[in-house]
């Protein structure tokens, strides 16, 4: 694979917390933005994403579609004489404040929040999208009490752990979250809880919390019956 890019990627809070967006769309958004700063746009083919975050190049198209659908990004196509595609430029379409305080503008002038409120509208009556939802709060969770995770190998990881997770995915993360946080432990760590939950069916946030308290040792008959003789009862 060609040599990774040396510039900083740029994740602008409106795609950071864009509830319509995988995780990995999100990370994919910032390395265009890499690739774009040399030459205001990207030229990396979907074989190129393909091979930088090992997944099919399908994965890679669908991922393109949808944050052009949403209006983050634009393309243009150079074809050759027999229609073959010749290279494809990926554009991004930068954010400004507008009149009313926020939105990024597209292609035909109007501003991404209004898209995204009809979006969210549709968004919330769906319940797919509703799980959908709770892995992308999850990772929001996960960064912002945790740490940012940055390898795109690792966001992938965690998203198919999360996943994995019929019910209640946001509450078990946040559990499984705090407990790292609290024993100093990050994102490996994590995600071996999470698979690990799972095997053990690990299905609410009540069995979480019963997995991160610590067990009271049973006392010894002797002890307790004494006790009882003592307190009464």
């Amino acid at each position: 694979m060609r040599d990774q890019p040396n510039y900083y990627s740029v994740i602008p809070a409106y795609i950071r917390y864009d509830d319509e967006l995988k995780p990995m769309e999100i990370i994919m958004y910032g390395e265009i933005t890499a690739l774009a700063n040399k030459y205001g746009f990207a030229y990396a083919s979907n074989s190129y994403f393909a091979e930088l975050y090992n997944v099919h190049k399908k994965t890679v198209s669908n991922w393109i579609n949808h944050l052009k659908e949403k209006g983050y990004i634009w393309t243009v196509v150079t074809r050759n004489e027999d229609m073959s595609i010749k290279d494809r430029k990926i554009y991004i379409n930068y954010t400004y404040p507008q009149k009313d305080g926020e939105g990024c503008l597209q292609k035909d002038g109007d501003p991404i929040h209004k898209k995204m409120e009809v979006n969210n509208t549709r968004f919330n009556n769906t319940s797919i999208n509703r799980d959908r939802d709770d892995v992308t709060n999850s990772f929001k969770y996960i960064s912002n009490n945790l740490e940012i995770i940055q390898s795109p190998l690792k966001a992938q990881q965690l998203e198919e752990t999360i996943n994995d997770f019929k019910d209640n995915k946001l509450d078990i993360v946040t559990v499984a979250t705090d407990y790292c946080k609290e024993n100093n432990k990050g994102i490996n760590y994590l995600i071996k809880v999470l698979e690990n939950w799972n095997k053990d069916g690990v299905d609410t946030k009540e069995k979480a919390i019963a997995k991160v308290t610590p067990k009271q040792p049973k006392e010894d008959d002797y002890l307790a019956r004494k006790k009882q003789e003592i307190l009464g009862g």
